[in-house]
């Protein structure tokens, strides 16, 4: 990794790890809704802080580069590097104050994540990696499982939410039942870019996203750490909506098993 961007990783850490612990600390009943988003989604005052934190720091580090965060317009799409920021990814456990959240960021360079950064404060864990280095957790080095059976394979799972179309629903559904058929266990955690950071500190053996509607805000982070870890990170299904991520040869038994 070059010089410039390994700078560009540490001034990330910082300040996800600066707006995530900000947000933290934000009383819980002080956590409510702004607004409900479309599709169930919710938007709190933490995570609009969370956002505007890492959008001013980077913006005086990187005032050139583009901006893509999941709670406001995107800034300067043109640019050919572009930060993409979930603020709090998880916003309907961190507003129940259940400790499984995280901030999520990015940075793109055209369609390729190059660099990402999770953090989960309430668990003061911070995963990141830059493309083609080692993946982290609070600075030391993480694997992704080496896992090759199925029967002992323990599966991180996402599954679309009631708003998707009933044909989508159903479908998953059948997935998710061969599963659990095939699987040692079959976990949904609802969070995607700690399912993925779990995934890849071999928590999970593999993660599985069967929800179409996945938002890139979501992911991006945790595919470049995913396969920071030695993972596969692997598009897949209907127009590569579809995510299947972990050890080789258990990501190629479980797209032989759902057929993706």
């Amino acid at each position: 990794m070059s010089q410039e961007m390994e700078s560009l990783l540490q001034a990330a850490r910082k300040v996800v790890r600066e707006a995530a612990v900000g947000a933290s600390k934000i009383p819980v009943p002080s956590r409510s809704s702004l607004r409900d988003k479309a599709f169930g989604d919710l938007v709190t005052g933490g995570d609009l802080a969370a956002e505007r934190h890492v959008v001013t720091e980077l913006k005086r580090l990187c005032p050139d580069y583009g901006f893509d965060s999941e709670e406001t317009a995107s800034e300067n799409p043109e640019a050919e590097y572009t930060w993409v920021l979930d603020p709090i990814d998880g916003t309907k456990y961190y507003a129940r104050d259940i400790p499984l959240y995280s901030t999520s960021l990015a940075l793109r360079r055209g369609d390729e994540p190059i660099l990402g950064v999770v953090h989960c404060p309430e668990l003061n864990r911070l995963y990141s990696a830059g493309a083609g280095q080692q993946a982290t957790l609070n600075g030391e080095a993480i694997r992704c499982s080496t896992q090759t059976s199925l029967e002992q394979a323990t599966i991180c799972l996402e599954i679309p939410s009631r708003y998707s179309p009933p044909a989508e629903r159903r479908w998953s559904m059948e997935k998710m039942a061969v599963l659990v058929e095939r699987c040692f266990r079959v976990r949904i955690l609802g969070v995607g870019a700690l399912g993925l950071c779990l995934c890849a500190a071999g928590g999970f053996d593999a993660y599985v996203n069967l929800n179409s509607a996945t938002k890139p805000h979501d992911t991006a982070a945790g595919e470049v750490i995913m396969r920071g870890a030695g993972g596969q990170y692997l598009r897949v299904g209907r127009q590569e909506k579809l995510i299947v991520a972990g050890p080789e040869k258990l990501c190629a038994a479980l797209r032989e098993l759902l057929d993706l």
